[in-house]
């Protein structure tokens, strides 16, 4: 009987302390701390796009075969961010009707080869330099200064001037003053009767160079005028005057009353365009060099003085026969027609 009550207690004993021993590990479980949830990563975001493009230039794109015939001068507008290339296709100096203006995208894709189409009912002859001011597209084409819808291409107006020559550009003062350049390129004449149309090569110096200057009514009057001005070609206006590159080579100033103020001999001649990059240096192409050339602005001083040589250097070389050339500030693209290819050139040039 001992025996059986003390196997009884001992069993009991046995069954009490599981049980704690159960109640212990329930409890364990219920004061267990609720997992933790991992901190979330960071996600990294892209960085912001650069403000400027990098430092190396991007491949060059060259139009070619394309239907340019004659490219003359080129033109980024940067409200519709096209670049525009006027055609005088035919004489550079024929008052025959077909010059045009094409549409080209930045990546080199012609969006409208005969956008303002003189064979159409344009007027356009042989346009060569543009410039842009609100709503308004101006063309130099040989003795008349033409104003197109700078949307719609539809023509809106003409200036003739009676005494020019041959213009080559157009340039816009901020206060809508426009500087128009003739380089007094002739036929030379016969017998009393100009020359049968030819080659450009029979085109010579009249010495009738003048700049003309229209102001907001629209009237032209001469700025500057002889053959002291070189023939000049590219335009590049501002509120006190006007840049003027020369077929002669020379790069040169004007300001109140014609008066020259700066002067700069290019290593090349036959100049074509004018233009300024955001950092305010000049560029312009040299057709006997081939070239175009990028610099300071020559210092002002008394009467111009003796030119400045030197402060110009080559950035893109082994171009036929470039004209006046167009740049686009946001992508640093120089734009330059080859007259000599019925081509257009597009090249990224550094920054600085």
């Amino acid at each position: 009987m001992l025996q059986f009550l003390l196997r009884l207690g001992g069993a009991r004993l046995r069954t009490a302390a599981l049980t704690s021993c159960l109640t212990a590990l329930a409890g364990c479980g219920a004061a267990r701390p609720e997992p933790v949830e991992p901190a979330p990563v960071p996600v990294e975001q892209p960085p912001e796009p650069a403000a400027t493009l990098a430092q190396a230039p991007s491949p060059p794109i060259l139009l070619r075969d394309v239907g340019f015939l004659g490219p003359e001068a080129a033109l980024h507008d940067p409200e519709a961010d096209v670049y525009l290339v006027s055609n005088s296709n035919g004489g550079r100096g024929n008052a025959d009707g077909n010059g045009f203006i094409s549409k080209v995208s930045p990546e080199g894709i012609v969006l409208e080869l005969k956008w303002i189409d003189g064979a159409a009912g344009a007027g356009l002859d042989a346009p060569k330099g543009m410039a842009l001011v609100g709503d308004k597209l101006y063309v130099a084409d040989l003795t008349t200064l033409r104003s197109f819808d700078r949307k719609t291409g539809q023509a809106l107006g003409k200036v003739a001037i009676p005494a020019a020559q041959f213009l080559s550009d157009v340039s816009a003062a901020p206060g809508g003053t426009l500087y128009v350049s003739d380089s007094s390129l002739a036929r030379p004449r016969s017998k009393g009767k100009a020359a049968e149309p030819a080659l450009e090569a029979q085109l010579q110096p009249s010495g009738k160079d003048a700049i003309f200057l229209l102001d907001e009514r629209g009237v032209a009057k001469a700025f500057a005028q002889g053959p002291e001005l070189g023939q000049p070609t590219g335009l590049l206006a501002d509120a006190g005057g006007v840049w003027v590159t020369s077929l002669k080579g020379e790069l040169y100033r004007l300001v109140a009353d014609g008066k020259r103020v700066a002067r700069a001999q290019l290593p090349g001649t036959g100049l074509q365009g004018l233009i300024e990059t955001e950092t305010g240096r000049l560029a312009l192409a040299a057709a006997s060099t081939s070239s175009v050339y990028i610099g300071r602005r020559p210092p002002e001083s008394e009467g111009g003085g003796a030119p400045v040589t030197g402060g110009f250097e080559p950035i893109i070389t082994d171009l036929t026969l470039p004209g006046d050339i167009g740049y686009d500030r946001g992508r640093r693209q120089v734009i330059v027609p080859l007259v000599g290819e019925n081509a257009l050139y597009i090249q990224q040039i550094p920054s600085g």
